[in-house]
């Protein structure tokens, strides 16, 4: 596996230790150059001009030469970019090419853009291929009921149907909502995967000496400015972004970090609300700790780029056990433990009304990383909670059938000593069991409930129900 580094030819130069970068003359207006200079090459970062070239050209070129063009790394070169900054953004993008695996056919979207003429009808034009999610069904929690994905796609591309998630892809405008929303990560977009974004991160801030700044960015943007000392990170759009993927960059060893809204450099999903929401919570944690707030800057440019915080060697980056692992990191570094709350957190704190729960245990059958969990002593069930296990998704309360009563609810928050304080009991009653056979019947607080609801007139019933399990029942 071998990246290989093209350069529009009138691009200023760049000089990178231990990497090929090719100048090609007139590579922007004919990409199909590339097979005379791509040798064993099956990885590219092309840096091209931003408004001279044609993405389906380019993509058409790279497949002709067994190049997969959803992997390609393509840096918009402005006037405003100098030598050295392009240095350190190619060195980024050269680590982030090496950690791609692959796409399939299935991940594969053709996008037309721009209207298609009656004349052009007989030349149709070439699709651009964005990169769509796919669903790992083996990892999938929609047969205990999971629906995170379908409650956050903006485009209505999902659907639960008979404990199955469906996915249609013609539907999808891959914003990645669904993927940082997956509880069990299982659903993945090969062109944004937690190792590329951490290995790109790793390679930016540690090129030199000097701190970065690091710009998230939607994949399909154009910005008009490149900022000295900044860097763009891109993921298929700023509106997926957990205010935690912030922070996490911040401790890798970025001074600053920030989002830029879809909207400001073209993407057309509308999607700012979620990326300012990141902004907002990352900045919460760093108050909620007593460390500089601006390191998340709300817009890049207005401020110098921070001393970094640190540079640790985290093991997870960018996924749900490394979400963790950078909130007990941050409480490392201050006196105060860190706890706040955020709607716009992605993880949670579950708590439980005693008086309106009735056990029944339908959230922790349903909750797809068993942060709550059923437990059975003897005649005694409890519900137990892990904050270290929880996202925030929401499907308990969707689950429980007394949420009218309020019998359970979800903050998001982050507390760490909750979290160090591992798995808690939240609620526990005695079971019933079958006088004939000594089987569990039901929590009592559940039988309770079942005759509440009934009302008088059935207390033969409930008596019967409540001493015979259902194995039981019809033969005495």
């Amino acid at each position: 596996m071998s990246t290989a580094i093209f350069v529009c030819a009138d691009v200023p130069a760049i000089a990178l230790v231990g990497a090929d970068v090719v100048g090609i003359e007139g590579l922007c207006d004919d990409p199909a150059l590339l097979a005379e200079v791509i040798g064993d090459a099956d990885r590219v970062v092309m840096l091209l001009h931003q408004s001279r070239y044609d993405l389906a050209a380019v993509q058409k070129a790279l497949r002709s030469v067994e190049v997969d063009p959803l992997g390609a790394q393509i840096l918009e070169v402005l006037s405003s970019t100098g030598g050295t900054d392009l240095e350190i953004a190619v060195a980024g993008l050269r680590s982030r090419s090496l950690a791609f695996t692959g796409s399939s056919p299935e991940h594969a979207k053709p996008v037309l853009r721009g209207e298609v003429t009656r004349r052009g009808l007989f030349r149709p034009p070439q699709p651009v291929y964005l990169a769509a999610p796919m669903v790992d069904h083996g990892v999938c929690a929609a047969a205990d009921g999971c629906r995170a994905c379908v409650d956050v796609c903006p485009q209505d591309a999902y659907r639960w149907h008979q404990g199955r998630i469906h996915f249609n892809k013609d539907m999808c405008e891959p914003c990645g909502r669904c993927v940082s929303a997956c509880p069990t990560e299982a659903i993945s977009n090969p062109t944004a995967s937690p190792t590329m974004l951490a290995d790109q991160i790793k390679a930016l801030v540690g090129y030199g000496d000097a701190p970065v700044g690091l710009r998230f960015v939607c994949s399909r943007s154009h910005l008009s400015d490149a900022l000295p000392g900044w860097y763009d990170v891109a993921v298929p759009c700023t509106g997926m972004l957990p205010g935690s993927w912030l922070a996490t960059a911040l401790l890798l060893g970025a001074g600053s970090v920030t989002a830029v809204p879809c909207s400001s450099g073209g993407c057309p999903l509308e999607l700012d609300e979620h990326s300012r929401s990141a902004i907002d919570f990352a900045r919460a944690l760093l108050a909620a700790v007593s460390l500089d707030v601006e390191a998340v800057p709300i817009q890049a440019g207005g401020e110098p780029i921070n001393q970094p915080l640190a540079r640790l060697d985290l093991a997870n980056p960018f996924t749900r056990a490394g979400d963790v692992e950078t909130m007990l990191a941050l409480d490392s570094l201050s006196d105060e433990a860190l706890g706040v709350s955020h709607p716009g957190a992605n993880l949670g704190v579950v708590a439980i009304d005693a008086d309106a729960c009735t056990l029944c245990t339908q959230c922790a059958q349903t909750c797809p990383t068993n942060a709550i969990s059923t437990e059975y002593q003897g005649e005694v069930v409890s519900l137990t909670f892990d904050a270290g296990a929880c996202t925030n998704c929401g499907q308990c309360t969707i689950a429980c059938p007394e949420i009218r009563r309020g019998a359970i609810a979800v903050t998001g928050r982050v507390d760490v000593e909750v979290v160090r304080a591992g798995r808690q009991t939240l609620n526990e009653g005695v079971v019933l069991v079958c006088e004939s056979c000594g089987k569990p019947i039901a929590p009592s607080s559940m039988m309770d409930r079942i005759g509440e609801l009934l009302g008088d007139g059935f207390d033969d019933t409930m008596s019967y129900l409540t001493r015979t399990c259902m194995d039981c029942r019809g033969l005495t």
